[in-house]
């Protein structure tokens, strides 16, 4: 019988693993896909706004996925949606 007792008890980070397959760095269209399918629109308008942490090469907005995982929890702890933060 395993010793099962002595095993460290892993907790993944939910959004880590529903992200997974998302590059590490994405653009806004890839962005408003993670937040639901909200426009493109909506998603400037937030990183505009500096709600969600972002560079931009020339006129290109980069946004780390880990921006987005901080916004979202964020905005859980907080018990907002995307369209209250606007």
């Amino acid at each position: 019988m395993p010793d099962d007792e002595n095993q460290p008890i892993v907790e993944t980070d939910p959004y880590l693993l529903l992200f997974q397959i998302m590059p590490d760095i994405v653009i806004v269209e890839q962005m408003c896909t993670m937040l639901g399918g909200i426009s493109t629109k909506t998603g400037r308008k937030l990183l505009q706004s500096g709600r969600i942490a972002h560079f931009r090469i020339g006129r290109f907005y980069k946004i780390p996925k880990l921006s987005i995982i901080h916004y979202l929890r964020e905005n859980l702890a907080l018990g907002t949606s995307v369209h209250d933060t606007l």
